[in-house]
């Protein structure tokens, strides 16, 4: 819903323009009417990430504070946009709430795509890009509302957002690096008589036979045996 919520503002916003351009006269009503599809819209990109791992049922308060920080950014932007336009706190709130919701969008993105084969250093890595986007959500955080005249700070800033992208632009590509493994293919058997096949990948067979047995016995069900390859190795009830 929110995928076909945001493609409809970015089709309205687009749509808007067209029209105004053409055929319309592009006055402050016409530009915050269009500025308001824009946020919308942009907005509800930065709360994919939470809403994928909504889907995916993982990191719960992760999802929550991305949605929430988005849902409050976007109406902080928006009351803005239509309000006074000299209101100088309300820019820094604005600018602070992206900057919040912008941090939780990155950590969430990355811990939808975090997977159990992960190799140590990828693991590693998305520790550390959490850490360095905290870091750098702080700095430019104080950087809004403090604005320190020292030449040194921005430069910092800067230094610190470059090293994030790094960290982050590094996970996915080590991830897809790693070693081939071997996939070890399973039917579990259940309790209950249902069979469904299973794939392990990586290490031996009797560790790929117990990750598939915890898999299935996650759902709530019972395995009595597992079908390997041509085989057939049986499990104690």
């Amino acid at each position: 819903m929110l995928l076909l919520g945001v493609a409809g503002l970015l089709s309205v916003s687009a749509l808007l323009a067209i029209a105004i351009l053409l055929v319309g006269r592009f006055g402050s009503v016409e530009g915050r009417i269009l500025g308001t599809t824009a946020l919308l819209a942009g907005y509800g990109v930065v709360a994919l990430p939470g809403v994928v791992l909504f889907d995916q049922e993982r990191n719960r308060r992760l999802a929550a504070a991305n949605a929430a920080l988005s849902a409050v950014a976007a109406a902080l932007s928006l009351a803005s946009l239509w309000g006074p336009s000299d209101v100088e706190a309300m820019g820094k709130s604005v600018g602070t709430a992206t900057i919040l919701a912008v941090a939780a969008a990155q950590a969430s993105a990355l811990a939808a795509r975090r997977q159990e084969r992960d190799p140590r250093i990828v693991r590693r890595l998305f520790a550390a890009s959490c850490t360095t986007v905290t870091l750098a959500a702080g700095a430019g955080t104080a950087l809004v509302w403090t604005q320190p005249n020292e030449a040194t700070y921005p430069r910092f800033l800067g230094a610190l957002v470059v090293l994030d992208l790094l960290l982050v632009a590094l996970q996915p590509v080590l991830a897809r690096a790693r070693p081939t493994a071997t996939p070890h293919r399973f039917a579990v058997v259940l309790a209950s008589g249902e069979t469904f096949p299973v794939t392990i990948e990586g290490g031996d067979l009797a560790t790929a036979a117990a990750k598939a047995i915890r898999a299935a016995e996650r759902g709530g069900g019972r395995v009595v045996r597992l079908d390997v390859g041509q085989g057939e190795t049986r499990v104690a009830s």
